[in-house]
């Protein structure tokens, strides 16, 4: 990719005259490829370049276009070739053969691997980057006489063509995959036993036709343009946005999104962790998380519910099986990448780690954060250096940890649903008569009393209130708000179902408890999916609850119950948790019953 404007274009002007010319003084007429063809100790790499054809990516090669036209060229490159006996006899065999099955191959870790644009020449010690044709980067040291760690051959270096510099070296330059190829390239897929996590990637894999880096030729019969020259691109839709919804093309819904790492894993000057699954950690991960995955044949879409429930409609899941699959996988792999760069030490402070440091000492790390966005912390039950445990990889832009085991913590996996009520868009009232009111309050301000009636979440709760003789019926979304490790969605599985109530005298205290207790007989109604094909909405009712309006008190609505299938990764499907406070009596208002209720924040426990 990198070359392909540049192979197109004639050379700039050279302005290293001194090097471009002979020791004499003559212009070299000799191309760059009659040096090396006509060198019989260079004649291996001779007979690959004239076999491997040019590949903008690994499915789309340059017609009629071979490394030997590529040194033949006028565009000015840089060769750094070692000699025949470089190779070893199965080395040799390997990449000849290779050159007939996998060109691709042969011209990313070889051919590609020794070329870089533009003549790079030994004159004043120093140490120079250099970017190949395939992309990597390697220092070309005229002190030490080095590139990429392989010394120049004596005498044998700064060798002027027409159309650049060839230089010999005792070595091959050494290949490192970035992230993309080593998980794309399907034989270290398979001699690593990385396969589940190739193909995952490969399959993510978008090639397109780009007409206007094509070049074209004469129209067809039909007036259609042809092209003698087709420029295809690939890229990869895990690179990109954490969340990509779909389109929504006239009233088409989705029932799910894509994930991605968030992270370009082709980028050779990128700085990477990343936790690399073996295909028994990926069976693994596959079978420690399939419980929390069951889907239902159709969802109740809930995007409406806030304007009119009437609107809501059903979403037929068409195969239940590539649904389950597909947000299993994601939900396995998406986590995986780590930016060294933006990692926190012991104080918090990011960009002072070196990746071996970190690799060596990663549990001194405050927390690890994941392109994702997750933040992971160790608690007494897990400690995230776990994470890093299997054989360290090096690759060109970090680190590869081959690890046999998926190791995140169950709290990642099947988080407990934690719904913060400061969110207006988590609750909806069944009537335009009630009022919903977000009440600030301080913690530390109370500090003197509220420890021993009890704290609110992130310092404020809603208050909820009906007319009098009115029953107040208030309707909330079971998804979670937020957290640390992104947003948490009602998975298959079982939880305890709390309702955190607040004592209506936290509206108005500063610092002292004061004013009435309000009561409230406290009614709870859980709605979710019960798998039924007319879409049928199961329901299930608590006992009633008694509130004394006394202290912060979390109550128990549902235990150990069982949701028999999963919300998770669905845009508007989720279940609803209807909370009413009972119209009270003459006699219950006498002692302290409202129709109203403090509500901080709804709590689903994981108990999987």
């Amino acid at each position: 990719m990198l070359g392909l404007t540049a192979l197109s274009v004639a050379s700039c002007t050279d302005t290293w005259d001194e090097h471009y010319n002979t020791v004499d003084g003559t212009v070299p007429t000799e191309s760059l490829w009659e040096l090396i063809s006509k060198n019989p100790e260079m004649s291996k790499f001779a007979q690959l370049a004239q076999k491997v054809h040019y590949y903008r990516d690994e499915r789309h090669p340059q017609a009629d276009y071979t490394f030997k036209d590529m040194l033949d060229s006028k565009q000015a490159m840089t060769v750094w070739i070692p000699k025949n006996d470089a190779y070893s006899d199965e080395q040799w065999n390997a990449w000849f053969q290779q050159a007939e099955t996998a060109p691709f191959t042969v011209q990313q870790q070889l051919l590609a691997n020794s070329i870089a644009l533009w003549r790079r020449v030994v004159s004043s010690p120093g140490i120079d980057t250099i970017t190949m044709v395939n992309a990597k980067k390697y220092a070309f040291d005229t002190q030490q006489l080095t590139m990429g760690g392989r010394f120049l051959s004596p005498n044998a270096y700064n060798i002027a063509a027409s159309n650049g510099t060839l230089h010999t070296v005792d070595k091959f330059l050494p290949f490192n995959y970035n992230f993309y190829e080593y998980m794309k390239d399907e034989m270290n897929a398979a001699n690593t036993g990385i396969t589940s996590l190739s193909k995952f990637v490969i399959a993510n894999d978008t090639t397109y036709f780009s007409p206007t880096s094509s070049i074209e030729g004469a129209p067809d019969t039909n007036g259609n343009p042809t092209y003698v020259d087709s420029v295809y691109f690939t890229s990869n839709n895990l690179f990109f946005a954490n969340k990509r919804f779909p389109s929504r093309l006239n009233t088409e819904r989705f029932l799910t999104y894509d994930e991605g790492f968030g992270a370009y894993l082709d980028a050779e000057d990128s700085t990477f962790v990343m936790v690399v699954p073996t295909d028994a950690a990926w069976e693994n991960a596959v079978q420690t998380l399939s419980p929390f995955y069951k889907y239902a044949p159709v969802y109740l879409d809930n995007e409406k519910l806030d304007e009119n429930p009437r609107y809501n409609v059903l979403r037929q899941s068409s195969n239940v099986d590539s649904l389950t699959q597909k947000n299993l996988v994601m939900d396995i792999a998406s986590p995986l990448v780590f930016n060294v760069n933006l990692q926190p030490d012991a104080s918090g402070r990011v960009g002072t780690w070196k990746i071996d440091d970190f690799l060596q000492k990663s549990e001194q790390a405050k927390h690890f954060l994941n392109t994702y966005g997750d933040t992971l912390r160790s608690d007494e039950n897990w400690q995230k250096s776990s994470l890093l445990e299997g054989q360290a990889v090096e690759m060109s832009n970090g680190y590869a940890i081959l690890a046999d085991k998926w190791n995140f913590p169950s709290k990642f996996y099947k988080p407990d649903v934690n719904v913060e009520l400061g969110y207006r868009s988590l609750y909806q009232l069944d009537n335009s008569t009630f009022t919903s009111t977000t009440v600030t309050f301080s913690n530390t301000a109370a500090s003197d009393w509220v420890d021993s009636v009890g704290r609110v979440s992130n310092d404020n709760f809603m208050k909820f209130k009906a007319p009098t003789n009115s029953r107040l019926s208030v309707n909330f979304k079971l998804r979670g708000t937020q957290q640390e490790i992104r947003d948490s969605e009602v998975m298959s599985g079982k939880y305890d179902i709390y309702a955190v109530l607040v004592p209506a005298f936290y509206e108005t205290s500063g610092s002292e408890i004061f004013g009435d207790t309000v009561k409230a007989k406290v009614t709870a109604t859980l709605s979710y999916n019960d798998g039924n094909a007319s879409g049928r909405v199961a329901t299930s009712k608590s006992q009633q609850y008694d509130y004394q309006g006394e202290k912060v008190d979390t109550v128990l609505l549902f235990q150990d119950f069982v949701f028999p299938y999963t919300y998770k990764n669905l845009i508007h499907s989720y279940p609803t948790l209807l909370i009413e406070a009972a119209r009270p009596s003459s006699k219950e208002q006498a002692l302290g019953y409202r129709a109203e209720l403090y509500i901080d924040r709804i709590i689903l426990k994981s108990k999987d």
